[in-house]
């Protein structure tokens, strides 16, 4: 028996979002952004503080005293936890089954795929309310906060299990409801997080596909050091699996350079290697990293100046971007950079810094997206021995995905950018009738991120799931409510005359390959007299009373794009 304050009121009638679209005004446009964007975060046992939820050590027993299994519902532990929880459910949003939630709008919604679920044995009607058993096949069921759910669904999953804090209490939490990294005194450092290794030939054959399942989502992988010598080894294997499993990598290069000249001799060989390795720069979804570090090389000291390390730098970067490389980083750890690398235009292209501290000391990163080297003691699964550690993520929240549209003459292109590290992508696009209720799908999974979409005129959601091509892994989906009007072209003139005892009826637009319908409703009769097709129509020898003239253009295919009415007088 669930308590009265349990019960859930659910609206039964579909009312995402209030919408109103006339058709002689703007053809198309984005009236609100739906979806909240990406990813439950997934950690440990977490604690909430001040908003930001954190890993923790312990682990407690739930509030009925006993300990949950982790593949159940809280506090319905006959009842299993989903796979996944969409974006599309809100924190404040109550799970009331094993696949459906409440918003407190009162819309249903599918835990998985955010969908709306309108069957009226689930809903009800109007008229009509539901069984509330029908929702959970006869079982009974307590209602739970959506939070607990994710934050269940999280601890289930165990990703990024082995990526834990470091010595110091740096650590991995979510914030924004993504996943994040914080240091010892729970500072932001980044969030839309990524779980990174750097890996040489020092970890042997990696087992990556062991790695990717124990939490791994990227890797910088050495190609090499100096100028002249051989690549790392395991180079070529290690990019050769990661592109296999679909795990997005970058790479780096150890630098000797004590001259501007060896410092070119030195990118040339990066160029050389990632060539002779089948390495493109569309492969990269990290940058091509510049190790700078205090080396020792006998016979050789490494420059003190600044300057000089500046125009070391400068002269690598130059070698690999004239061979089309262009996404490029310096990587260092914080005192090289209080010291020797103390530029303002070295600072300006360091976005990977090694900090194995309580807290990352480099306060100088010059874009959004960054990375912190946080342990050189990590363990993960398929890797004997220790591994670096990195957060990779954004200081600020970015939106992965954003839509895009051009309206053409008889459709509308759409199209998407996404900001997320897979080299190759795939795209699927869905439109969703608010009138009708139904789905219809404009393209299916392909690698184009642009779509022609061609529909009536009305008011539709827009869909798009992206997802990466090697590995089918979610980057993420986004949903936008659109006020369609199916291309550019336009009625520009409608015509009724007398011609002795008939009516000339016409229309025109500015779409040469428009077609046309005319309709003649009569108002007394409340129905429709007469319909013709094309541009121009004799109305013969209409009666006394009062009509409407009703003018329609189509696309070439079809698709209705707009109507004119008048009240005409016999």
């Amino acid at each position: 028996m669930v308590s009265p304050h349990h019960v859930v009121k659910i609206a039964t009638a579909l009312s995402a979002v209030a919408l109103t679209a006339s058709v002689a005004v703007a053809p198309a446009y984005a009236l609100q952004d739906i979806a909240i964007e990406d990813a439950v975060a997934q950690s440990g046992s977490v604690t909430a503080d001040n908003g930001v939820v954190m890993q923790s050590d312990d682990q407690s027993d739930d509030q009925t005293g006993g300990q949950q299994s982790q593949d159940s519902m809280p506090d319905n532990p006959n009842a299993k936890l989903p796979d996944n929880v969409s974006d599309e459910i809100s924190d404040d949003a109550t799970v009331i089954s094993e696949d459906l939630a409440v918003t407190p709008e009162g819309e249903v919604k599918n835990i998985e795929t955010g969908e709306i679920v309108t069957d009226p044995t689930l809903v009800g009607t109007k008229d009509q309310q539901p069984d509330p058993l029908a929702k959970t096949n006869g079982e009974s069921f307590i209602p739970v906060s959506a939070e607990d759910v994710k934050n269940a669904v999280a601890d289930a999953n165990v990703q990024l299990s082995k990526f834990e804090s470091n010595e110091y209490g740096a650590h991995w939490g979510t914030y924004n409801n993504t996943k994040a990294f914080f240091d010892y005194q729970n500072n932001l450092f980044v969030q839309q997080a990524k779980g990174v290794i750097d890996v040489s030939e020092w970890q042997g054959d990696i087992d990556w596909a062991k790695a990717k399942a124990d939490g791994v989502e990227g890797a910088i992988i050495r190609l090499g050091y100096g100028e002249g010598n051989n690549a790392d080894k395991k180079a070529q294997r290690n990019i050769s699996e990661c592109k296999r499993l679909g795990i997005p990598f970058g790479i780096y290069w150890y630098s000797y350079a004590d001259t501007p000249a060896l410092a070119k001799e030195e990118g040339a060989d990066v160029v050389a290697k990632l060539k002779q390795f089948g390495v493109n720069p569309s492969d990269l979804a990290y940058p091509v990293y510049y190790d700078l570090e205090k080396w020792t090389w006998e016979g050789h000291q490494p420059p003190t100046d600044p300057n000089v390390y500046n125009n070391i730098v400068n002269n690598w970067y130059s070698a690999l971007q004239s061979a089309g490389y262009k996404n490029l980083g310096v990587y260092s750890y914080t005192s090289y950079l209080q010291g020797p690398l103390k530029h303002a235009d070295i600072y300006a292209k360091t976005t990977w810094v090694a900090q194995y501290g309580a807290r990352m000391g480099f306060d100088s990163f010059p874009t959004n997206s960054r990375g912190w080297q946080y342990t050189s003691t990590g363990k993960v699964d398929g890797i004997s021995g220790n591994v670096d550690m990195n957060a990779f993520g954004n200081k600020e929240y970015e939106s992965l995905i954003n839509l895009l549209w051009v309206v053409r003459d008889e459709d509308i292109a759409v199209g998407a950018s996404v900001n997320a590290p897979y080299t190759d992508l795939e795209y699927k696009w869905q439109s969703y009738n608010v009138n009708t209720g139904k789905w219809k799908t404009i393209a299916n999974w392909n690698s184009a991120n642009w779509a022609g979409w061609s529909d009536d005129v009305g008011t539709y959601w827009l869909h798009l799931e992206v997802r990466d091509a090697a590995s089918k892994t979610s980057v993420g989906e986004k949903t936008i409510a659109f006020a369609y009007v199916p291309g550019s072209k336009r009625i520009n003139a409608t015509y009724a005359g007398w011609q002795s005892k008939d009516v000339l009826l016409g229309v025109s637009s500015d779409n040469a390959q428009g077609r046309y319908k005319i309709k003649i409703y009569d108002v007394n009769k409340q129905q429709w007299v007469a319909g013709f097709n094309g541009q121009w129509a004799v109305w013969e020898k209409p009666s006394k009373g009062i009509y409407w003239t009703h003018f329609e253009l189509y696309t070439s295919n079809g698709k209705l794009v707009e109507t004119k009415t008048y009240a005409f007088g016999v």
